[in-house]
C-alpha cells in the first residue's frame, strides 16, 4: 500500500472509530506512521477524505441495491438507498455519529453534489413531464439545497435528542419533504407501495449481505470484499 492509500485508509477508520471532529491530523499521522506534513501534502483539509468516504458509500451500497431492483426506477432506488442508509444508522453507532458530524459540519450536500447520487436527483427531474426544461436545472438545485437542508437540521436534532424521533419517523420526515421539493406528484397510496418495495429489499439485502449491517466492513478495510452468504 503506498503512502497515500495508507493515509487515507487510517483517516477513515479512525473517523468512524474516534469521531470526525476528534481526529486531528497529528493522529492519522501517529496511526499511519508517516509524517504530519505528508497528511497534508495528499489531503489539504480533512473535508476531502469525509466527502469521498460518504460518496464510496453511496458507491457500494448502490451497487449491491441494483442487484434487486429494476435499472430504469429511479425513484425507487432513490427511495431504497435512503431507506438503507437511515437503518444504517440504526444499526451502526459509529455510521450514526460519522452521519450526524456530516450533518454538523455541513459536508452532506457537498459530497452528493460533488457524487453520482446528484446525477441520481438530475435524472429523476429532467423525468417529471410537470417541470419546464428551461426550470429543471435550477430547480434541481434548489431542490437538493432544501432537501439537505431539512435533512441536516432534523438529523441532528434527532441525535441530540432535541427533537424524540425514531429513525423511521425522521426518515418519513425527510422523504417527504424531498418529494415536495423535487415535485413528486404522488400519493399515499403510491408512496406505501414505494415503501414497502424499499423494505422488502432491504431486508433481502441485508440478509445476503450481513457485512453491510457493520460499515466499517466495506468503508475502509479493502482487503474484504462484501460477498453474498452462501
Amino acid at each position: 500500500m503506498n503512502t497515500r492509500d495508507k493515509i487515507y485508509n487510517t483517516a477513515k477508520r479512525l473517523y468512524l472509530e474516534n469521531g470526525y471532529a476528534n481526529t486531528p491530523n497529528t493522529m492519522i499521522a501517529k496511526e499511519a506512521g508517516v509524517n504530519l506534513g505528508l497528511v497534508t501534502y495528499y489531503f489539504k483539509t480533512k473535508d476531502i477524505i469525509a466527502s469521498d468516504m460518504l460518496n464510496n458509500n453511496y458507491e457500494t451500497l448502490y451497487s449491491h441495491l441494483l442487484k434487486y431492483l429494476p435499472t430504469d426506477d429511479e425513484l425507487l432506488q432513490l427511495i431504497t438507498f435512503f431507506k438503507l442508509h437511515f437503518k444504517l444508522t440504526e444499526i451502526d453507532a459509529h455510521y450514526d455519529r460519522f452521519i450526524y458530524e456530516m450533518n454538523k459540519f455541513d459536508l452532506l450536500e457537498k459530497a452528493t453534489r460533488d457524487g453520482n447520487l446528484f446525477e441520481l436527483y438530475k435524472t429523476l427531474v429532467n423525468q417529471n413531464d410537470q417541470i419546464k426544461t428551461a426550470d429543471k436545472e435550477r430547480l434541481c438545485d434548489c431542490a437538493v439545497t432544501a432537501s439537505f437542508g431539512v435533512i441536516r437540521a432534523l438529523t441532528m436534532k434527532q441525535y441530540e435528542k432535541e427533537i424524540l424521533l425514531t429513525k423511521e419517523e425522521l426518515f418519513d420526515l425527510c422523504i417527504n419533504q424531498m418529494f415536495y421539493s423535487l415535485k413528486f406528484d404522488y400519493n399515499s397510496l403510491f408512496l406505501k407501495s414505494l415503501l414497502s418495495s424499499a423494505n422488502c429489499t432491504i431486508d433481502r439485502l441485508l440478509e445476503e449481505y450481513p457485512q453491510l449491517k457493520e460499515v466499517n466492513n466495506y468503508l475502509y478495510i479493502e482487503e474484504a470484499p462484501i460477498v453474498c452468504k452462501q
